[in-house]
């Protein structure tokens, strides 16, 4: 191969003086650079080949960039604490949860305490984001003019949403300390139905295929445009594809050549609320517990945020107890959450399990037990399927309420240690040859409720039955003899079981009150006389969709405030919407609605779902628009009990719904002796509208065609379009 030859040695002047490395550090890069080898195949899919681990995380940095450079930004910035420079005020809570639990001076000791292997991958991965700045300094940074390895330890943020608190309530805490000792109400719910992040992963077992060899369906739902396709290879035994999150080194959701892993978002109960009961007395704060009072400790963070053309700075000070930091106040109690630390272990942990050769190396990797917010799913080369529900799991008396603080003056109330991995809900290859998880309860996993699993801890399952596990049970059920084309067509089957459980109650609100409500005679008789078939002709498909997300946003807002994220999830993903409590003419009101909209948007009702539930790519920052191209889906969101989930929603400035959210990179894999795999990405491998890349996966992404992924290099060789290292023009 030969190799390129226009470095860009004036850009890589400037941005030196722009950004202060010195010609030293530039030259050690670009012959880091020379080390690496980049070949994007014909769908645009880069392939990165190196000799060692930390290479092969250099090109992964830097590959982030080429196509998303402005996201791997934001996911930094975020982790770091420092959003409110670039939004303003309005960002500066945010930041000051993620430096309550970690700031640059821990994240520093704690890359010093990593094994040297992992110091390496976070010096890797940093170099590559700096080398990509160097070398496109037309690429204009929000904020940062240098990426550090300590970064990367920045990884065990808990979520605000996932943690069972309000961002608002958090705000209320620290912005006024003395009113939230007493009760308030908290801020109501928004009225917007929002699926939060999901995914579907199957495993099928060999006898369920025609190969004979296990499968796996690797299938998240996400924001669109936050994931790129890769492969990082390297001498050290490194070979690995899949999808990683931006800003990260691993690849979260793929596989090598032996196995596979998906991860399923899991309500699994690895983070909790205690209730810490407060005196002040001589300007200090005391917290009770076993009957005595212990000092709350506190210390100042600063927030620097942008005010106009100026970046000023906020003063806190904030608050912990042994349980954790305080996060919120309700009814004159201070909230603290507690969640496992263990950020070294993290990163380690999906390095270990991306390199693995089998499942014993896998459990070993995931043994580590530090994973919160996600189930496990697995298939490998000698046709073992396993699946794990959560991973850090404490172990805590099963008679309390988890899902609400708990009590924190009392001892009898923490934790007891971890359950071992084999003690958490779990399969390791059951006899019905397939495992499936919706973010949905371990209960089903196999298709038929498990009354042994169910005797274990309620805490370790709060999930509900997801529509799309439903599903996924139907069409499972049905599998053998399976083929990747085969599994890839059951995720794209058009019934929509909540559809079928819903619309009934409607149709029988308006037999009883067909009188009061003479309008909906016709869009009724629509829905009765449907198949709960989603088609782009479909205009019962319309009405449905719009109707349940009224009644998933009545459901919501009947929610106890405030609400859990165990309560919200199970309502907004499908599982625990439902009918029981709204009363017939709250159905009605509620069709009455859709077909108000739908006249005042369109001219009429009658409405095909194809025509406004669109498909639509635009540059990084472009406004939906009605007047651009677009392309017609048939698929719903996932509430309904699609597979393929997609959530579309008006702009603000279309009356048509375009898509946002559901899947991203999704991919089934045959693990033979020679793998196999079929895979997707959402719109296209690149983020430029000039590029052939950036729709090209458009058709297969909406009508099941998808493509094959080139694992080997003989075959990635085969189908090259452009071979270069980093920061030298790509030639073939």
């Amino acid at each position: 191969m030969k190799q390129a030859c226009l470095l860009l040695l004036c850009a890589l002047s400037l941005a030196a003086q722009a950004q202060s490395f010195s010609p030293h550090e530039i030259e050690t890069l670009k012959k880091q650079a020379r080390q690496i080898t980049i070949v994007r195949d014909r769908w645009g899919v880069p392939h990165v080949y190196t000799k060692t681990d930390e290479q092969a995380v250099f090109g992964m940095g830097y590959e982030q960039c080429e196509e998303f450079f402005e996201q791997v930004e934001e996911s930094l910035i975020s982790r770091l604490g420092r959003q409110a420079e670039v939004q303003g005020a309005s960002a500066i809570y945010r930041d000051l949860w993620s430096r309550i639990f970690i700031d640059s001076v821990r994240a520093k000791a704690l890359l010093e305490k990593s094994p040297g292997w992992l110091q390496k991958l976070c010096r890797g991965f940093a170099d590559g984001i700096n080398f990509f700045m160097i070398s496109h300094p037309e690429k204009k940074s929000k904020l940062l003019t240098r990426v550090e390895p300590w970064m990367c330890l920045m990884n065990n943020i808990p979520a605000i949403a996932g943690s069972n608190v309000e961002e608002a309530n958090f705000a209320a805490f620290y912005n006024n300390r003395a009113a939230a000792l007493s009760a308030y109400a908290p801020v109501e719910e928004p009225g917007e139905t929002g699926e939060m992040a999901g995914s579907n992963g199957w495993a099928l077992a060999p006898a369920r295929t025609k190969t004979g060899h296990a499968m796996l369906l690797i299938n998240p739902h996400s924001e669109f445009y936050g994931r790129i396709e890769i492969q990082l290879t390297s001498k050290r035994g490194l070979n690995s594809y899949g999808a990683p999150f931006l800003g990260q080194f691993n690849i979260f959701q793929g596989f090598n050549e032996r196995l596979g892993w998906m991860h399923p978002v899991s309500l699994s109960d690895g983070k909790d609320l205690y209730a810490e009961t407060v005196e002040q007395k001589d300007s200090r704060y005391y917290y009770k517990y076993n009957g005595e009072l212990r000092p709350v400790d506190s210390m100042e963070i600063t927030v620097p945020y942008k005010n106009g053309t100026v970046i000023a700075t906020r003063k806190f000070t904030v608050y912990r107890t042994h349980h954790g930091p305080i996060v919120s106040a309700i009814n004159g109690k201070w909230i603290a959450l507690k969640t496992v630390d263990g950020n070294i272990d993290l990163l380690a942990m999906h390095w270990e399990r991306m390199k693995a050769k089998n499942l014993e190396q896998f459990k070993a990797a995931i043994n580590r037990k530090v994973m919160t917010g996600s189930n496990t799913v697995y298939a490998d080369r000698k046709g073992n399927i396993a699946y794990w529900h959560g991973n850090f799991v404490p172990q805590k008396d099963p008679s309390l309420d988890w899902k609400r603080p708990v009590d924190g003056s009392t001892s009898a109330t923490e934790w007891k240690g971890t359950y071992p991995l084999d003690s958490i809900p779990h399969y390791i290859n059951p006899p019905n040859g397939w495992l499936q998880n919706c973010n949905s309860t371990v209960l089903y996993a196999t298709g038929r409720f498990d009354t042994v699993m169910s005797q274990k801890p309620s805490f370790m399952f709060p999930d509900g039955q997801t529509p799309r596990a439903v599903h996924a049970i139907r069409v499972l059920d049905q599998i053998s003899e399976a083929t990747t084309d085969d599994v890839v067509a059951a995720t794209y089957d058009t019934y929509l079981p909540n559809a079928e459980k819903l619309i009934p109650r409607l149709v029988a609100a308006y037999e009883n009150r067909q009188a009061d409500n003479a309008g909906l005679k016709e869009p009724v008789a629509v829905l009765k006389a449907w198949d709960f078939r989603t088609d782009t002709g479909s205009i019962a498909t319309t009405l449905a969709v719009i109707w349940i997300e009224k009644i998933i946003d009545l459901n919501v807002a009947r929610l106890q405030k405030p609400t859990t994220n165990e309560e919200r999830y199970s309502v907004t993903n499908g599982a625990g919407v439902s009918t029981d409590n709204l009363t017939e003419q709250q159905l009605l009101d509620a069709m009455q609605g859709v077909i108000t909209e739908l006249t005042r948007d369109h001219g009429t009702w009658k409405v095909s779902w194809g025509s406004i539930n669109r498909f639509q790519r635009n540059a990084p920052g472009e406004e939906l628009s009605d007047q651009k191209k677009s392309w017609a889906v048939p698929a719903t969101p996932g509430y309904l009990g699609s597979l393929n989930a997609f959530v579309s929603k008006k702009g603000p400035k279309t009356k048509n719904r375009y898509g946002i959210t559901g899947n991203t990179f999704v991919a089934v894999v045959d693990f033979g002796k020679k793998l196999t795999a079929k895979t997707i990405l959402t719109g296209g491998a690149s983020s430029n509208p000039l590029s052939p890349h950036f729709s090209d996966q458009v058709e297969g992404y909406i009508n099941h065609h998808y493509k094959e992924a080139f694992f080997y290099k003989k075959d990635v060789m085969k189908n090259a379009e452009k071979i270069y290292h980093p920061g030298e023009e790509g030639i073939k």
